[in-house]
């Protein structure tokens, strides 16, 4: 006779899984930000490295936060320190990157690249139209930055607020008002005077305006008081290596490349300003240098003036045509200025390159649903594909805990040249009160799981928490950022639940690990609307109509990948499918794209759908190409963003690929080859309910079942199809092929079998915090926060007496936690849970009494909310046991040997 939970080991007999998945890799490990707000000991170093190891972390950067004096960034001392820090990095077996500034914003080196180099701080392009000779240029706001806050603004400029001077004229042009074309802009720049002012600038000029004709003005001003530089410089960009970067060469020397291995750049950009003349498509001031004219004429053969006239005003049929010609340069500028000396620095000290750009679309689907308030289009921020050429590991940005696109794009961009996988910064906001930087102290350890799952599905090879925290801060002080507690939320390792974060990246390293070196089966392309975006801006149809095209296909669970335009055009076609980027697509997708980028992509079109593949269309179809007019047909075209519904019905025409899964109710999933010709299949159960699945693959199929909790696998078995029970949050990992000659039934995987009975525990419970104090009787069917303990965030120790009358198998089920438990059953542990279902098998207990204690953690957000006005409508949050615990008991049965 054996217990309940050794006939389970025997019905499926594991075996140690091989090193890279049992003991995975730094770099499928979490990776964190961890926020220096001011010089740690060395004792201290070692003493919290040491417990982000031990909680699974494999890789660690370094960041000065705004809590850190500027003027100590970079001094002696924290380059000695940090120093320090990445050597203790190596004896813990720790991976090091080098985050490349303080706070955020690459280039700036905690405004040390400005100083004493004033022609470095950013210039922007303002305009202004008139129909009288004068006008002004003035009310310059930054609202990206006021959003965030005073202290922010106080960092980003001297005194708080952008002041602008050094006017200088760029272009005047006479054109008429109504649809202007090339032929009729007169260029009157030399007959305009521009005069700065302490607002701005005024101008003038020495003619007459006809009626039904306007005058519109360019004028350049450098921002004198700000800590960001103009990236179209490429004397910017090495001042910001020289000042910013060699610094910590110096003090690193053989620390690098290892434990140093990586340098990583973090959104850089300029400020978004706003002003009150601005009109037209160009939504904020984009950077101005006088290189850029030089640039565009050469690119475009038109004079800049008129090319400048196109960003704001319609021109006709050469519009498109002379953004995109604008854009591509300005941006291949930045690239030029400030990213290539970060990778020639990079590569002179034996470091990769990698790091994000500004994500318009993070914590969405829709490519301008994040920062949907900024012009992406003045920033390195819409050509994705580009700048990825420049790194050599992808990164992206993520917001808060739901599925998103940054994984997908990130991994999508990095199998356009030839790696595949991303790293993806998790950063978290307020959702509690409009104050986002206060973050979500309330995160449980089961959201965080969920999500960590989520991003690796969608496409991340490793999450890079932001992030650990150096200090918890200071109590009685709540302003944002200057006051560590609320410097973005949470500080994962003081929240109370932090013990249990080792089974959380444990179980996520070996899920990456099982993912790596897989090509998916994605039998959709998403087309990347570069040319659109340029030409006609974020608040286009094409942003609204790829987020729809991606989330309805992701509710069909039908997976894609996101291709640009040269991938495209270098595509080959085969067997009527698409091959790109080491993929084979059925279908591809136009979301809303009026303009490509070249008439060469028509032909490869024309040949996929000659071969038999689908091309679909939504919203506006392409209208023309950069270097010429161009016809398309469609397959398929919806008139309207697409829902879940019109997709389907587009599936439906494509042949069946790979497994076919049934299930009734929220499953992740990510079907994927090796390169042993098995399929990689994750199931990840997102509801609250247990869901019955059925996976049928042909006749049959080999399999086996990958534990990423364990780090173990099943021999391979066969089976006519498998029958799978997913527990809520449960993950699953198998590895499966098709094979006619399998023999046996349907197999069934996981089913549980039912308890004899179940008796509830609700009398009787003591509690007492881990602060100390008596032990109090407390109910376990509501929290202890509404029982004397509002502001308690830690664990809370619930125990309880209780007698068998016989010996029983028995499982504890803890229905409600808030939110991770660990468990001990006379004197002895029994197991720990952070996610639900909350069951913990006690084994099999002789009749009598029996002490039972749970250690229950709740999160950070009563204790740190309290009295602060972030702490919303629904503070305190729930803590502790809400619901009685319950014993589940079975009768020893017997196993088959």
């Amino acid at each position: 006779m054996r217990t309940m939970e050794e006939a389970g080991k025997m019905e499926r007999t594991e075996q140690t899984a091989p090193d890279w998945f049992a003991a995975p890799q730094s770099r499928f490990r979490p990776a964190a930000y961890w926020f220096w707000h001011s010089l740690p000991s060395p004792d201290e170093m070692r003493a919290q490295l040491t417990d982000f190891r031990d909680k699974g972390y494999g890789t660690i950067l370094i960041q000065a936060r705004l809590a850190l004096p500027r003027s100590v960034y970079l001094s002696p001392a924290f380059l000695q320190a940090y120093a320090q820090a990445v050597a203790i990095m190596g004896d813990l077996g720790l991976t090091a990157g080098l985050y490349d500034d303080y706070n955020w914003t690459s280039g700036q080196a905690g405004g040390r690249t400005v100083e004493g180099a004033d022609h470095l701080r950013e210039r922007h392009l303002f305009w202004a139209a008139e129909e009288t000779p004068t006008g002004e240029i003035d009310g310059i706001e930054a609202p990206f930055a006021a959003a965030l806050g005073p202290d922010i603004a106080d960092w980003l400029y001297d005194g708080g607020v952008p002041r602008f001077g050094d006017w200088q004229r760029v272009a005047a042009l006479l054109h008429p008002v109504d649809a202007p074309s090339p032929d009729l802009i007169l260029d009157v720049s030399d007959r305009v005077r521009i005069v700065g002012t302490d607002e701005g600038c005024r101008f003038s000029y020495d003619g007459q305006i006809p009626k039904g004709w306007r005058l519109t003005v360019f004028a350049s001003a450098r921002c004198l008081t700000s800590r960001l530089i103009n990236y179209l410089l490429p004397e910017a960009g090495q001042r910001f290596v020289d000042v910013g970067l060699q610094p910590y060469a110096d003090a690193l020397g053989r620390l690098m490349p290892k434990p140093l291995e990586f340098l990583f750049f973090d959104q850089p950009g300029p400020g978004f300003y706003r002003w009150r003349q601005q009109t037209g498509n160009l939504g904020n001031s984009p950077l101005y240098a006088p290189l850029l004219e030089a640039a565009v004429e050469t690119a475009s053969g038109t004079a800049f003036g008129t090319v400048l006239l196109s960003l704001v005003t319609d021109l006709g049929p050469s519009t498109a045509r002379l953004r995109c010609l604008f854009y591509g340069t300005y941006t291949r500028l930045m690239y030029d200025g400030f990213f290539q000396p970060l990778k020639a620095f990079a590569r002179r000290h034996g470091l990769s390159l990698t790091g994000h750009e500004i994500l318009p679309h993070v914590g969405s689907f829709a490519l301008n649903g994040g920062f949907s308030s900024i012009d992406p289009r003045v920033t390195p921020a819409v050509d994705f594909f580009g700048l990825d050429a420049l790194r050599d590991e992808t990164a992206v940005d993520a917001n808060n805990f739901a599925a998103q696109l940054a994984p997908k794009l990130g991994d999508s961009v990095a199998r356009a040249h030839g790696r595949s996988r991303t790293i993806v910064e998790l950063y978290t906001t307020a959702t509690r009160t409009e104050r986002r930087g206060a973050g979500q102290w309330e995160l449980t350890p089961a959201t965080l799981r969920a999500q960590s799952i989520r991003l690796h599905l969608l496409g991340a090879r490793q999450v890079l928490m932001h992030a650990l925290y150096q200090t918890d801060g200071d109590d009685d002080d709540d302003r944002l950022f200057v006051n560590p507690r609320f410097d973005f939320a949470p500080g994962l390792n003081f929240e109370p639940w932090w013990p249990h974060h080792a089974t959380i990246a444990d179980e996520t390293a070996r899920l990456s690990a099982f993912l790596e070196d897989t090509a998916p089966l994605a039998p959709i392309a998403l087309f990347y609307p570069l040319h659109t975006a340029w030409a006609e801006g974020p608040r286009h149809a094409h942003a609204r109509h790829f987020g729809r095209w991606c989330e309805a296909l992701a509710e069909n669970g039908c997976d894609y990948m996101v291709i640009d335009e040269k991938s495209l055009i270098d595509a080959e076609i085969r067997d009527g499918r698409l091959h790109v980027n080491g993929l084979r697509f059925a279908a591809l997708a136009l979301p809303a794209v009026r303009i490509l980028g070249s008439v060469r992509t028509t032909r490869i079109l024309g040949e996929f759908v000659a071969a038999g593949g689908e091309l679909w269309t939504s919203g506006d179809a392409p209208e023309g190409a950069c270097d010429g007019s161009l016809s398309i047909s469609s397959t398929a075209h919806l008139d309207t963003e697409p829902d879940a519904q019109m997709i389907t019905q587009l599936l439906n025409r494509l042949p069946a690929q790979g497994p076919t899964i049934s299930f009734s109710g929220k499953i992740g999933r990510h079907i994927a080859s090796d390169r042993e010709d098995f399929l990689r299949v994750v199931l990840f159960n997102e509801g609250n309910d247990a869901d019955d699945l059925l996976i049928s693959l042909g006749a049959g199929m080999e399999y086996e079942i990958w534990d990423a909790v364990k780090g173990t696998h099943t021999p391979i078995a066969t089976a006519t199809s498998l029958s799978i029970t997913l527990e809520p949050q449960q993950l699953v990992c198998l590895r499966l092929r098709e094979s006619p000659a399998a023999s046996g039934a349907i197999a069934p995987l996981f089913k549980q079998p039912n308890p004899s009975r179940a008796v509830a525990l609700d009398r009787g419970w003591t509690f007492r915090t881990s602060e100390g104090g008596d032990a109090l009787a407390i109910n376990v069917d509501e929290g202890w926060q509404v029982q004397g303990f509002a502001n308690f965030s830690g664990i809370g120790l619930y125990r309880l007496t209780f007698d068998l009358d016989a010996a029983a198998d028995i499982i504890l089920d803890l229905p409600s936690v808030a939110t991770a438990v660990t468990v001990r059953i006379d004197g002895r542990d029994a197991g720990m849970r952070c996610f639900p279902p909350f069951r913990i098998a006690l084994g099999c207990l002789s009749a009598g009494p029996h002490d039972l204690e749970l250690a229950v953690s709740n999160t950070a957000a009563n204790r740190y909310y309290a009295g602060t006005p972030y702490a919303g409508s629904v503070w305190p949050d729930e803590s502790g046991l809400t619901a009685a615990p319950r014993l589940l008991f079975y009768d020893p049965f017997s196993v088959k040997e």
